[in-house]
């Protein structure tokens, strides 16, 4: 059984913002990580059904996350590191499309917009995750191993809680 948009939406918002309650959060801020999860619950479900990053979500949740950075005072030094991280990725998406998708880029923009300074370690625990998961299925597989495209949505949305709580 598939879970519904709304269940992978309501339950990505509640992760979210159940680790900005604990970390005591402003509202704007906690509204934020909530546009932020629901966002990446449905983002998720897409990546790993139908491997690709549906626009009407990433760009809409950007917008939002975005607003809401505006509204609650956004320091652009929040987002020197996840900005010049964005640039690689998008850098790395032209030259090896096969590695990195476009719809990754605009996920790691949305993160960028929703996790502001967290934004550089969440990717990195996201890489991590992948490439932890990458070697297991190696060791396993062999050589089938590498014909494997891995979902990068999950591994994002990890990386965002586990930035968020360390």
């Amino acid at each position: 059984m598939k879970p519904a948009p709304a269940i992978s939406a309501i339950a990505g918002a509640l992760t979210l913002l159940t680790v900005g309650v604990r970390l005591d959060l402003d509202p704007i801020a906690l509204a934020r990580l909530a546009v932020l999860g629901a966002a990446l619950g449905m983002i998720v479900r897409d990546d790993l059904r139908e491997h690709r990053i549906p626009n009407r979500v990433v760009l809409s949740a950007t917008i939002a996350c975005a607003t809401l950075s505006l509204i609650g005072g956004l320091r652009a030094s929040s987002l020197i590191g996840g900005g010049a991280l964005l640039v690689l990725l998008f850098a790395g998406a032209l030259a090896r499309p096969a590695w990195i998708g476009m719809g990754d880029v605009k996920l790691a923009l949305l993160m960028l917009c929703g996790l502001h300074g967290a934004t550089p370690r969440a990717l990195l625990f996201a890489v991590e995750l992948a490439a932890m998961i990458a070697v297991l299925l190696a060791l396993r597989h062999r050589r089938l191993a590498f014909r494997v495209a891995l979902p990068m949505a999950p591994f994002m949305a990890a990386g965002c809680v586990l930035a968020l709580l360390i």
